[in-house]
């Protein structure tokens, strides 16, 4: 037998199999590791003289399976509160409780909100579900960028004027132009951003939008930036905003108007599909820059 120290971890595993004359299997938690130990005794004319141990790193195993249960999770709380909410006020009309045609309404509208709501959830479940299977249609052609962000900027004007929020948008004179891309998606993730950005800005403050000519990967690109003033994020939480359900988190907020927590998710996979990349810069209190890079040209 090797004379050799055995690790500390796997001491009592060790002492169990040696004393039991038998098999045994664990997971061992290492650092920020996990390990998959299995191990058998090693005989010599029939008596146990040491034992065998084959050690596998199960570390991405073990967070995939955590991330699908944390998915499933998140997915019945989501799905919970607004089906609870449509039985509690649909059973409520049934009974003939409302005494006036106004609350009727009230609670029809509610009704109504809520089941927005849970197409909006399964919209984006099915759309993340699509592009995590890399079977994301993109329908790539020219797109003029200084148009697009044009669009976007009169498309959330009404809704900063009854919000009390300055809009504004940037762009060079001279035209921003994607060779190979695909205009209604970028659409979507600007759509995201700005309803992120007005979800978390307060009355008075700004929200502006930005685009001009950059490099990427030694590479002609265009950067744009939707920046707010709003509430930002903590800097514990930063890492993981592209997270699915990234808005379940208790610090964020929630409600019939709110998100479904996966549209940043969504934002991210649209532009890595461009071969770009997306990053976020925040001050809690102060406000949140999202950064998009998107080349110019595919690459070869």
């Amino acid at each position: 037998m090797n004379s050799s120290p055995i690790p500390v971890p796997l001491i009592p595993l060790f002492e169990a199999v040696v004393d039991e004359s038998s098999e045994a299997a664990t997971k061992l938690h290492v650092q920020n590791g996990v390990w998959s130990v299995a191990m058998t005794p090693l005989y010599s004319r029939d008596q146990v003289r040491g034992a065998v141990a084959v050690l596998r790193d199960v570390t991405e195993e073990v967070l995939l399976d955590k991330l699908r249960k944390d998915f499933v999770a998140n997915v019945s709380h989501e799905l919970r509160t607004p089906l609870s909410m449509l039985q509690g006020y649909s059973e409520a009309l049934l009974d003939d409780i409302p005494s006036t045609p106004e609350e009727r309404v009230e609670l029809v509208q509610v009704i109504h909100d809520e089941s927005l709501r849970m197409g909006r959830l399964v919209r984006d479940l099915l759309d993340l579900a699509r592009m995590e299977a890399g079977h994301l249609e993109l329908y790539f052609r020219e797109v003029e960028v200084d148009s697009l962000i044009k669009r976007m900027h009169r498309k959330f004007t009404v809704l900063a004027k009854e919000r009390g929020i300055t809009l504004s948008a940037v762009i060079p004179e001279q035209p921003l132009i994607l060779e190979h891309a695909d205009e209604d998606r970028l659409e979507q993730v600007m759509t995201n951003l700005l309803d992120n950005a007005f979800r978390h800005t307060g009355e008075g403050a700004r929200i502006a939008i930005k685009a001009e000519p950059a490099v990427f990967k030694d590479h002609p690109a265009i950067r744009i930036e939707v920046s707010d003033e709003g509430q930002g994020i903590p800097p514990g939480d930063l890492p993981f905003i592209f997270e699915r359900f990234y808005k379940a988190d208790k610090a964020r907020t929630r409600g019939s108007s709110g998100g479904t927590g996966l549209g940043l998710a969504i934002v991210k996979n649209i532009v890595e599909a461009h071969h770009g990349s997306i990053a976020a810069q925040s001050t809690l209190g102060q406000g949140t820059t999202f950064t998009l890079m998107l080349p110019c040209s595919p690459p070869e």
